[in-house]
């Protein structure tokens, strides 16, 4: 789905919901998230195709693979993330928001503490040398 397309889909969705939400502000609401949905799925589509090119990419360059799975499963948290707080603040829920947003953040860092022990081992390398 090209940017084009999603955003399009995005104003008519707003415009819709901005219509219902005088009468039904539940409604709106559910209009949105499930267009919302409806977006990510169709973008998530190209996700395969993508992830396999950078895994080319990388194959060729030597990189090794564990440490790009890493950084996709952390772009995928905050990309979850950041849709769902945006879900939950537009049904009037801030204080959640903010937890998921921080729970969110936690995962994040979990997820990377592989990545942060690689550089301090590559650091402590470096320092061995000099």
């Amino acid at each position: 789905m090209s940017v084009f397309a999603v955003c399009g889909a995005a104003v008519i969705t707003a415009v819709l919901a901005l219509m219902i939400r005088r009468e039904s502000p539940q409604s709106a609401m559910l209009l949105s998230i499930a267009s919302g949905v409806v977006i990510l799925l169709s973008v998530l589509r190209n996700i395969p195709a993508t992830l396999s090119g950078i895994n080319a990419v990388v194959a060729e360059a030597g990189i090794d693979t564990s440490q790009l799975m890493i950084l996709v499963k952390v772009i995928g948290i905050c990309f979850i993330t950041e849709f769902t707080c945006d879900c939950v603040t537009e049904a009037g829920m801030l204080s959640l928001s903010t937890n998921i947003s921080f729970a969110g953040k936690i995962i994040v860092v979990l997820t990377a503490l592989p990545l942060f022990e690689q550089i301090i081992t590559i650091i402590r390398t470096l320092g061995e040398a000099l």
